[in-house]
């Protein structure tokens, strides 16, 4: 028990530690040397492709594409592509088309062997002509700053990187538990993102050469599979080409209202990913999941025996202690949000982090069905797609 709850201390502290300036290179108003670099820094100014696969019309979309379509790139065209004209968020691509000469619209056709997502990724590089030669695979509801193509983009360009990957960071608005859990969720991803031995694309956005995708067959791999980042991440790193993560290309997700259930889903989903792509690290997780929450309950029993006379006083005092270091280190990762938050939420949204990776991971030992925008997958291991379910 008491070596448990020393590993979940030291891992956390690990984490934070190592990551923390990572993710606060993200931060808005970050100090020189971090941000977009300067004009003669580029020796080049390569033709970026940006693939915005899309579907339905959500109230943030129009945002989010028209931060997306307004970058400081000076050479670049946006591809928005849908499965057909009657994509509800057809009416919405014609009216940005025309505030935007530099995009245009692909229509994909439904999707087989593949998740939809990706039919309409390899629709749109099929569609370039030959100038291009950088790919930007990128959400269609996350918002942008306008040096974001640029930070995803210059490591290729200066030649330190064959591929790339930003990330996504919650803006809460408002201070609800699953809200703020939902922004610790992906803010405890976007600290291991910071480990570059195993960072992987994964949060928005992707950028890599148009030659490196032909030449190692990643059009093959997601006309077979439910994801587009990890799958492709997995096949360069098989060839050595490693991801390298790029803290100040950062998007944004505003989100408010958000319930537990959607909480769940969004999770689970995000688990279910790594069930089918990385199936050793979703079993290796069984352990983490243990390590989280295992020694919290049983310093919440020992506290408790402890009080009626059924635990020795030293073991409910060192419980105690575990949970009041665990919650200073909660306080402390509220630090690693630009936006002041109250505390008392952000430490039930602490614990009910952990707790709801656990229920999400237990969750996915019972499904082989991954469901997404209207479309539920049947998947099996490496996410390659059995099945294409239309919902009603």
């Amino acid at each position: 028990m008491l070596a448990s709850m020393a590993l979940e201390i030291l891992l956390l502290l690990v984490l934070l530690i190592h990551s923390r300036e990572h993710v606060r290179r993200s931060f808005p108003g970050r100090a020189p040397g971090s941000s977009t670099p300067e004009s003669g820094a580029w020796p080049v100014c390569p033709r970026v492709a940006l693939m915005v696969p899309l579907t339905g019309n959500s109230p943030e979309m129009e945002t989010a594409l028209d931060s997306l379509l307004g970058q400081a790139y000076p050479n670049y065209e946006t591809v928005l592509v849908t499965r057909d004209l009657e994509d509800p968020a057809t009416p919405l691509v014609r009216a940005l088309l025309a505030r935007h000469p530099h995009s245009r619209h692909i229509v994909s056709g439904p999707a087989e062997g593949c998740s939809q997502k990706n039919h309409n990724i390899l629709a749109g590089v099929g569609a370039l002509d030959d100038s291009v030669e950088i790919l930007v695979f990128c959400d269609s509801t996350h918002q942008a700053q306008p040096d974001f193509l640029q930070e995803l983009t210059h490591p290729l360009v200066t030649g330190a990187a064959s591929l790339t990957s930003g990330f996504h960071r919650i803006i809460p608005g408002d201070a609800r538990v699953p809200t703020l859990g939902q922004l610790q969720t992906v803010l405890t991803l976007h600290l291991l993102h910071g480990f570059d031995a195993i960072a992987l694309p994964w949060g928005g956005a992707t950028a890599m050469f148009r030659s490196t995708f032909h030449d190692y067959g990643i059009a093959g791999v997601l006309k077979k599979n439910v994801l587009d980042d990890f799958p492709l991440g997995l096949r360069l790193l098989r060839f050595g080409i490693r991801t390298n993560p790029v803290a100040a290309a950062i998007l944004e997700t505003p989100l408010a209202g958000q319930t537990l259930g959607g909480w769940d889903t969004w999770l689970t989903r995000q688990l279910l990913y790594a069930k089918y792509c990385m199936p050793g690290t979703w079993l290796a997780a069984a352990l983490a999941v243990w390590v989280l929450a295992g020694p919290i309950l049983l310093a919440v029993l020992a506290i408790l025996g402890g009080m009626v006379g059924l635990v020795d006083p030293p073991l409910a005092l060192v419980s105690l202690g575990f949970l009041l270091t665990l919650t200073a280190i909660g306080a402390w990762c509220r630090t690693l949000v630009p936006q002041r938050l109250p505390l008392g939420p952000w430490l039930l949204a602490f614990y009910a982090n952990i707790f709801m990776a656990c229920r999400c991971y237990i969750k996915t030992w019972r499904t082989d069905t991954i469901a997404w925008r209207g479309i539920s997958y049947r998947v099996t291991w490496g996410g390659r797609v059995r099945e294409i379910i239309l919902n009603q």
